[in-house]
């Protein structure tokens, strides 16, 4: 349960009244999306839902109050100063906020998903790099949060970073393929000195590129500026691997 506690404004009609009324997600994690609940006068929950729809919610998102919301979303809606009228409490549900639904992939399907967004990151993320707090940064940075969070309950499936690093190498060369051909405009667009990797790995190369990954993985901070660190040293380290100077030689 994620719930907040609106008081009636004070520029309000009603508010000679001083009733509060209860805005809620029934929700366990703060990515699950449900619809909101009200509870209190129907005069101050309309106006309440009226002004709702004018805020923004997580990274900006639009508020659609009939539809389904995230935590998230309802934090940043309640934090904006379009609410601030209402002084919003939260009164239940702030640890929901660091909370993360846990994966429904099996450890197979998983290891192909890391290996696709790796190959798309080589691709067309990671070379360059992105223009730190454009659209693409903030992009990648969300996506990078989001593979710690599965590489955490992935990881541990496997004693060691070799074996983690020997499941991911196959699938990953095999994505690599699919990805350069299926954007082969973007990556030939790069400068040659700027690609992270060739279109094709030998099985030695893919274990090099794999392991990059999963040292880099197993050593980063949480939060955003470990998701930022993490975008800055994969793409240093993968350019000292220099796969691409040695097809050149």
């Amino acid at each position: 349960m994620f719930r907040y506690r609106l008081s009636t404004p004070p520029s309000s009609p009603f508010a000679r009244f001083k009733k509060d009324i209860l805005v809620w997600l029934e929700v366990e994690y703060r990515d699950q999306r449900a619809r909101l609940q009200f509870e209190g006068p129907t005069p101050i929950v309309t106006d309440a839902r009226r002004t709702l729809s004018k805020a923004t919610g997580y990274r900006g998102r639009e508020i659609n109050v009939d539809g389904t919301l995230t935590p998230l979303d309802l934090h940043a809606a309640m934090s904006s100063d379009v609410m601030q009228p209402f002084n919003p409490k939260l009164v239940e549900g702030e640890s929901v906020l660091m909370l993360r639904s846990p994966p429904q992939l099996t450890a197979e399907e998983l290891t192909r998903s890391f290996a696709s967004r790796f190959a798309l990151w080589l691709v067309s993320a990671l070379p360059g790099p992105v223009k730190v707090r454009s659209y693409e940064w903030e992009h990648l940075l969300g996506g990078l949060q989001g593979t710690l969070f599965e590489w955490s309950f992935w990881r541990p499936k496997y004693p060691s970073g070799q074996e983690a690093a020997s499941a991911l190498s196959v699938p990953l060369a095999e994505a690599l393929a699919h990805e350069t051909a299926r954007i082969k405009d973007v990556y030939e667009r790069r400068p040659v000195d700027q690609r992270l990797v060739p279109p094709s790995l030998a099985p030695e190369e893919a274990r090099e590129v794999a392991n990059v990954f999963v040292e880099a993985l197993d050593t980063a901070a949480p939060g955003d500026d470990g998701a930022a660190a993490l975008i800055v040293r994969l793409h240093e380290k993968l350019l000292a691997l220099g796969l691409m100077s040695r097809r050149q030689a």
